[in-house]
């Protein structure tokens, strides 16, 4: 494998696989929905998905049809922190796909027409999400985990108001601002000869120059709420109930990440369902899916567990949910289910690695967090390393007794989500 600091501050990451004759492309840009200026969430996805909608050079069709004659496939994926330009095509194209990539990212042309398309688009995701229960039950639960000023209350989709707020001007000015080279990362995984496809991304990126602004503003500490609350939110025409229970977890950086991972594990995702997925699922019959994940990203995101429930049955799953994590905060885990877990996520590597992208996007986390060349290593002796009595503790610091907001989103409740909690703060929002 290669690494390689290009005079622009881009990093380029390239690592040989002779399995195919293919390559897979990660150009990733630290900007992100987090940037979205006020009023006007949703900007950094649009900008996203206009990045191939044409250029000072192509138009949006013209771009399309030579990525259809390569027979390459593409992407564009925005998260809160980062814009990813996804490719994949075959071992000689790896230059004309980088060169795509450059003048998309480089010399968008933002043309009119395609605005009023994207922005239609995304109106009918918001719409969408209006009315899916995951989507309301999460969105309701992060307003109560942070507070008005952080990032991660806000949607990265935008809502109503503010996909119809930004304009043309607003694309072009975020586009100058947040997309430069400084702090870019480009992984090129495949049948290449590692020193020459390093020399090809050079040659292709080198004209970027430094612009805008530098590097993203940090994501503040959030300590989440000081009491448990609850809301339940009624979605007409719905059978099912979304149920989600969150806590302010932890940065990717943080030491206690791989003991909140096995954590994570032993609670609701391994096996057919961990502890929850067991008892709530197998045992009692009360869910369709429960499941638990952790949100670990440059800020605290969220550690959550989530179940799909008739209404008839959120309030027994919901007090099952709080029974289990009172217990493995107060109860060290037994030998045997540590030692499945522990065993399960490094087992587990290997599958992720098996491709060409799932060996880029491994190793672009691993740059992108700053984790080191020997990651892999670390990653499966942290794991081994994670102990009963670290995952009490971890336990004990993530799901705190007074931290937690729990959410559903659904058809309407027999009986009050507020009965779950153990004081009597309530908070109520219906349709």
């Amino acid at each position: 494998m290669t690494r390689t600091v290009l005079e622009n501050g881009m990093r380029v990451i390239v690592r040989a696989n002779r399995l195919s004759p293919s390559v897979s492309v990660r150009l990733c840009l630290q900007t992100g929905s987090v940037q979205d200026p006020p009023g006007r969430d949703g900007l950094a996805l649009a900008v996203g998905l206009l990045l191939d909608e044409g250029t000072r050079r192509r138009t949006g069709r013209q771009i399309a049809d030579r990525i259809d004659f390569l027979g390459a496939e593409t992407d564009v994926v925005v998260n809160k922190h980062a814009t990813v330009l996804v490719a994949s095509a075959l071992r000689e194209h790896l230059e004309e796909i980088l060169r795509l990539q450059a003048e998309t990212v480089m010399e968008p042309s933002f043309p009119a027409r395609e605005i009023g398309k994207i922005r239609g688009q995304m109106m009918s995701g918001v719409l969408e999400e209006e009315h899916d229960t995951r989507s309301v039950s999460l969105r309701q639960l992060a307003m109560r985990l942070y507070p008005p000023s952080h990032p991660y209350r806000r949607s990265g989709g935008g809502d109503r108001k503010s996909v119809r707020a930004f304009d043309r001007n607003d694309i072009v000015r975020f586009h100058k601002r947040r997309y430069h080279p400084a702090g870019a990362i480009l992984v090129v995984v495949g049948d290449v000869e590692e020193e020459r496809a390093a020399r090809i991304a050079k040659r292709v990126f080198s004209g970027w120059n430094i612009s805008g602004d530098g590097e993203p503003p940090p994501v503040p500490d959030a300590k989440g709420p000081t009491a448990p609350s609850a809301v339940s939110t009624v979605i007409p025409d719905k059978t099912q109930c979304d149920l989600v229970f969150g806590w302010v977890g932890l940065r990717r950086t943080d030491p206690d990440f791989y003991n909140a991972a096995v954590l994570n594990q032993i609670l609701g995702a391994f096996g057919m369902g961990g502890r929850l997925g067991n008892r709530i699922r197998e045992e009692e019959g009360l869910a369709y899916s429960v499941h638990g994940s952790v949100h670990a990203s440059i800020g605290a995101g969220p550690f959550l567990i989530r179940a799909g429930v008739h209404p008839d049955h959120v309030i027994r799953a919901a007090r099952i949910i709080r029974e289990e994590v009172d217990r493995i905060r107060r109860e060290r885990v037994a030998p045997r289910e540590l030692r499945e877990v522990r065993d399960y996520l490094i087992d587990s590597i290997p599958l992720r690695l098996e491709t060409n992208d799932g060996i880029a996007a491994f190793l672009l986390r691993e740059e992108y967090y700053g984790l080191g060349p020997d990651y892999l290593d670390r990653y499966k002796e942290e794991i081994r390393g994670v102990t009963r009595e670290g995952v009490r503790r971890v336990a004990r610091r993530i799901l705190r007794k007074g931290g937690w907001v729990v959410a559903a989103a659904g058809p309407p409740l027999p009986e009050p989500l507020e009965k779950v909690l153990p004081g009597r703060r309530r908070v109520r929002s219906g349709a």
